[in-house]
C-alpha cells in the first residue's frame, strides 16, 4: 500500500504542477508571506515536482527567505536524518494548495548543495541566489 500511495502522490503533484503558464511565476503575495511565516508542517517541492522535504519553519526577511526542512522518505537528498536549510529570496517560492514550490529544479538543488562531512550530522545547507 505504502508504494501505491507513493506513486498517487507522485501523480497528484505533478498533475498539480502542469497549470497553466499564467500560474508557473513563482511568486508570494502579502497574505502567502502571513500564512507560511513561521508555519510547520508544509510540504516543499521543486518546479519540477519532486519532494524537497517538509517545513520546520519558514523565516521570512527583507532579503532572503530562510526554509528549513526536515529530510523525509522520498526526498530528493538521501542523506537520512540531516535537516536541510535553504535560504533564497521569496520571489523564488510560490504557494500552492499549501505546498511551497521552489523556483529551482531538482538538478539545480542538488548541485548547490553543501553537504557537512560524512561523521557530522549538521545540516544540508543550500544558497538559492536569484538567477
Amino acid at each position: 500500500m505504502s508504494r501505491l500511495k507513493t506513486a498517487a502522490t507522485g501523480i497528484a503533484t505533478a498533475l498539480f504542477l502542469t497549470l497553466p503558464a499564467g500560474m508557473a511565476a513563482a511568486e508570494l503575495s502579502q497574505s502567502d508571506i502571513a500564512t507560511i511565516t513561521g508555519q510547520s508542517g508544509l510540504r516543499v517541492v521543486t518546479s519540477d515536482g519532486d519532494f524537497v522535504g517538509v517545513s520546520n519553519g519558514v523565516r521570512v526577511g527583507s532579503r532572503h527567505t530562510r526554509l528549513f526542512l526536515f529530510n523525509r522518505t522520498g526526498s530528493v537528498f538521501r542523506f537520512r536524518g540531516r535537516d536541510v536549510v535553504i535560504t533564497t529570496s521569496a520571489d523564488q517560492l510560490s504557494l500552492r494548495d499549501g505546498v511551497l514550490v521552489l523556483d529551482a529544479t531538482t538538478q539545480r538543488l542538488r548541485n548547490k548543495a553543501q553537504t557537512p562531512a560524512s561523521d557530522s550530522s549538521g545540516p544540508i545547507t543550500i544558497f538559492l541566489p536569484r538567477r
